[in-house]
C-alpha cells in the first residue's frame, strides 16, 4: 500500500550504525526478514548478531527509537503506484495484515484517508497466518488472495494455502521463488490477470 521497505530498512539499520563490522549482516538480515514483527527482528539481531541478551529494558530503547526514527518517514511514505485506483474500483472484501503495530498502521491509512477502503486491519500481534485463517472464515468458500512483498507473506499464504500475488515495488524479494509477480497497480486488468494466476497455481 505505502512505499515503506526501504524507509523501514534504512532506520532499522540505523540504529546499529556503532556496530561497524557488523553492518553487513544486519542489512542482510533485515532485508531477508521482511514482514517480520519488529521486536522479533531487534531480539534476533541483538542476540544472534551483536551478542548481548535481549532484554526487555534494551528492547523496549530499540523499538522506542525505532518508531522515533520512523514517526516523520511514514507520514510522508507515497502510495505504490495504482494501489487508491484499485481499491476505489474493486469489489471485493480487501484487509490488511501488517508486522507492523496495528495502530500505527491505522494512523497511515487514516492520514491518506484510505480506512474506508478494508474490512479489518491486523497488525503485529496478529501472526499473519492467522489474519488469513480469520479472513478465510469470514468469506466461508471465497477464494483468497494475498498480496505481499516478502518472504514471510509468502510463507503466510502456503501456510493457509491461499493464493499469493508478490509486490515487487521496492524491491524484488523473491528471486529464489516461483511464484506471480506485480510491479504496481496502475493497470487493473494486470492486477485482475495476477490473481487469476495465482489462483489457478493453487
Amino acid at each position: 500500500i505505502l512505499k515503506t521497505n526501504l524507509i523501514k530498512y534504512r532506520a532499522m539499520l540505523s540504529l546499529f550504525a556503532e556496530y561497524t563490522d557488523l553492518q553487513p549482516r544486519i542489512s542482510d538480515y533485515i532485508l531477508a526478514h521482511g514482514g517480520v514483527p519488529r521486536r522479533e527482528k531487534f531480539s534476533t539481531i541483538l542476540r544472534d548478531l551483536v551478542k548481548t541478551t535481549p532484554t526487555e529494558a534494551l528492547l523496549t530503547d530499540y523499538l522506542q527509537r525505532y518508531a522515533g526514527a520512523l514517526e516523520h518517514e511514514l507520514a510522508v511514505a507515497p502510495l505504490v503506484e495504482g494501489i487508491e485506483t484499485f481499491l476505489a474500483a474493486d469489489g471485493r472484501s480487501v484487509y490488511v495484515s501488517s508486522s507492523a503495530p496495528e495502530a500505527e498502521v491505522a494512523l497511515q491509512l487514516a492520514r491518506r484517508s484510505l480506512s474506508a477502503y478494508f474490512a479489518a486491519v491486523y497488525g503485529s500481534q496478529t501472526p499473519k497466518a492467522e489474519a488469513l485463517r480469520q479472513v478465510a472464515k469470514a468469506h466461508h468458500g471465497a477464494q483468497i488472495v494475498f498480496f505481499g512483498d516478502a518472504v514471510g507473506d509468502l510463507k503466510a499464504a502456503q501456510e493457509v494455502g491461499v493464493a499469493f500475488v508478490a509486490v515487487i515495488n521496492e524491491r524484488d524479494n523473491f528471486a529464489q521463488h516461483d511464484v506471480v509477480k506485480l510491479r504496481d497497480f496502475t493497470s487493473l486488468s494486470e492486477v485482475e490477470r495476477s490473481i487469476q494466476i495465482a489462483v489457478q497455481r493453487l
